[in-house]
């Protein structure tokens, strides 16, 4: 009979090595287990929340636009003013962090804007813009 040194337990023979590699396997057994429930509690996460008026601009300050949203699940509706002719009815989707909208008044457009928050930021009608949420719309 002999002590392992490495885990303090008694071993007969080879056993020792025969334990190592199961505390082993079972270490990265759970260790791969852990990851592939991590990933899929950050997969089922909830959309961004983008409910709410939303009041901003073009970088130059050329041009004032206000967002008023209502989200349900991913699909989301609403107004847009200070964008030209994109003015009036939109609706959209949200995946993750990404609101992509589209224009109810014939335009082709169909931008994809980042939200972080609080803010909304990308392009529309060719210009950067960003946008600050202003309160909830009810």
């Amino acid at each position: 009979m002999a002590t392992d040194k490495a885990f303090g337990a008694k071993t007969y023979g080879g056993c020792g090595q025969m334990t190592r590699d199961l505390v082993k396997r079972t270490m990265l057994m759970f260790l791969g287990l852990s990851i592939v429930m991590l990933a899929g509690h950050a997969a089922a996460q909830d959309p961004t929340d983008v409910t709410g008026a939303w009041v901003g601009g073009t970088v130059r300050g050329a041009a004032t636009l206000t967002l008023v949203l209502r989200q349900a699940g991913n699909s989301v509706t609403g107004t847009i003013v200070g964008a030209g002719t994109a003015d009036g009815l939109i609706d959209g989707t949200v995946d993750g962090n990404t609101l992509r909208l589209r224009f109810q008044n014939d335009t082709e457009q169909t931008p994809s804007l980042n939200v972080n928050g609080d803010e909304i930021t990308g392009m529309l009608n060719g210009t950067t813009i960003t946008l600050r949420r202003a309160g909830s719309a009810s």
